[in-house]
């Protein structure tokens, strides 16, 4: 009966310790438990701990790029205009240990920190920057401080994105973002236009005023050289008025009058020119 007892002792013995025996698969971590506290993280593969209650393990997938939606919120731009935000971010493992420790529900926690981080992004952010180019920054932004926050928690959580799912202004507002967005473009088609014109307008003026001013120079030089002939013509008739002041007289009062027959007669080819040399 004793070696009955002894050999089903030995039995139990040694399935008891063969339950230390476990398999980790590819893709997951087993955090060993050591009288409730934990003691080390071991990899993919066949691994040996001491049996229970001495040590148990808890299996963790660390592969698997999980998934948390946040619900639509309200928050407030830095221009003090209002948007609705939903946000999903995606997030592996990257400590077993800390995330068993953690918490016990790391959607929630990875989405209060996304939340918490994004209401105070947006706030710095305007209206018009979120709902054109600022996405991708925004995205990147949160990422950031939320891995900060989850950090500094120990959280043993790694994001891997951000995205944003809908951003939009409140329905009750949406009209009046659309009246905006349109007096925007109708104002940036005008200025477009007014630039247009400009670009018209300065170069004719500039080559109209060219050409005046060329014109001027042109009467100018005419004029100019005019006045040095007449001034030169007089100063020859002078040495001719010294020495005979009468017969120069005639000679220019002859000259004179024959131009202005000659003016006159193409306009009124019958009219006669009387002209006393004494007058």
């Amino acid at each position: 009966m004793s070696r009955w007892l002894l050999a089903g002792a030995g039995v139990v013995g040694a399935l008891w310790l063969l339950s230390g025996a476990f398999l980790v698969d590819p893709g997951e971590q087993a955090v060993v438990f050591r009288f409730g506290a934990v003691d080390r993280a071991v990899g993919p593969g066949f691994q040996v701990r001491a049996p229970w209650p001495i040590e148990s393990q808890v299996l963790v997938t660390t592969g698997e790029v999980r998934r948390a939606a946040a619900d639509k919120r309200r928050m407030l731009t830095g221009d003090t205009n209002l948007v609705d935000l939903e946000l999903v971010t995606q997030y592996t493992v990257s400590d077993p240990a800390a995330f068993l420790i953690s918490t016990q529900d790391p959607d929630a926690q990875v989405t209060a920190a996304v939340a918490s981080v994004a209401t105070d992004v947006v706030a710095t952010i305007e209206v018009d920057t979120l709902l054109t180019t600022g996405r991708t920054a925004l995205q990147q932004r949160i990422q950031a401080d939320a891995q900060l926050q989850l950090d500094a928690l120990d959280s043993g959580i790694r994001l891997v994105a951000v995205e944003v799912a809908d951003l939009t202004p409140p329905p009750a507002v949406v009209d009046a973002f659309n009246d905006v967005s349109s007096a925007r473009g109708d104002r940036e088609t005008l200025a477009l236009a007014a630039e247009a014109y400009s670009s018209d307008l300065l170069p004719r003026t500039r080559g109209e005023g060219s050409s005046e001013v060329e014109l001027a120079r042109s009467d100018a030089a005419r004029r100019e050289s005019q006045a040095h002939g007449e001034t030169d013509r007089f100063e020859a008739l002078l040495p001719a008025w010294r020495k005979a002041p009468a017969a120069t007289r005639e000679q220019l009062i002859t000259s004179t009058w024959a131009n202005v027959d000659a003016t006159i007669r193409p306009v009124h080819p019958d009219a006669e020119v009387v002209w006393n040399p004494e007058d």
